[in-house]
């Protein structure tokens, strides 16, 4: 097991990315703090996800707290050293995805919450955990981005702005906190098959063709990704194996080249 007996947290985990991260790192011996944004009960078998992941023989609990609020992250990481008195790795992916839009359709308020969830909270996550790993001269970091952080993808410039937000706040990180112990690496996801990557889906279009259309036209390998791909990648970077990579930024997208892409017509 190569997460035998570590701590992790994971923030936006109630499903999607998030959720097939805390199922793999289960997999392999970690105990999991889910962070939600809502009671695990509110959930489509929510419970029931908890349930599953500790028949891998960890423990794991759910913990509401909204990433973009210092108070309520200051609780939520001291809750959980409280209950496992360690943080060993720190999975950044809570989101909030808007539909996408032209620049100036974009209501302040919407850019206000997008950059708070998306950017500001890695800030804020990030700004809590580091100093329990500190303590140790250990920690994992791992900060969930996008492709569309890279290159223009669709037309949602707070997203995009948020995603490459991430990317430069890993390098920084990294770069402060690497001889301390701490390994601070980013994933960009593709096109990857979530309840939230439905909303990019145009009104009134099957959301199977509108993908299948889009990796034909984009994605070398023809498809798009699935959860337990990234969580795969996940892994490695919480890993051991991956103890002399800091600063990096891992793009899963299938070969997706990093040039504008095309929407399906």
């Amino acid at each position: 097991m190569l997460l035998k007996d570590r701590i992790a947290v994971i923030t936006g985990a109630a499903k999607g990315i998030g959720f097939g991260i805390a199922k793999k790192f289960a997999e392999n011996g970690c105990h999991i703090v889910l962070n939600v944004h809502r009671d695990m009960k509110e959930y489509d078998g929510g419970l029931e996800k908890i349930k599953g992941i500790e028949s891998f023989g960890v423990k794991c609990i759910a913990i509401k707290a909204d990433v973009s609020n210092s108070q309520e992250v200051k609780e939520m990481v001291k809750e959980t050293v409280n209950r496992f008195e360690k943080i060993d790795i720190l999975v950044n992916n809570a989101a909030f995805p808007p539909h996408p839009k032209s620049l100036v359709d974009i209501p302040e308020q919407e850019w206000d919450q997008v950059l708070d969830v998306n950017l500001k909270g890695t800030f804020l996550m990030c700004k809590e955990v580091v100093p329990y790993m500190q303590k140790v001269k250990y920690g994992k970091i791992i900060n969930i981005s996008a492709v569309s952080g890279l290159m223009p993808v669709i037309p949602d410039a707070h997203y995009g702005a948020s995603k490459a937000g991430i990317q430069m706040l890993t390098q920084d990180l990294a770069l402060d906190v690497a001889p301390l112990g701490i390994n601070v690496n980013c994933i960009c996801p593709g096109v990857i098959i979530t309840e939230l990557l439905e909303k990019v889906v145009p009104p009134g279009i099957d959301k199977d063709v509108f993908f299948d259309k889009f990796a034909k036209a984009n994605i070398p390998m023809q498809r798009p990704g699935y959860p337990e791909e990234i969580a795969n990648a996940a892994l490695f970077l919480a890993s051991d194996l991956s103890s002399y990579i800091t600063g990096q930024i891992l793009v899963v997208a299938g070969g997706t080249p990093l040039t504008r892409t095309r929407s399906p017509q």
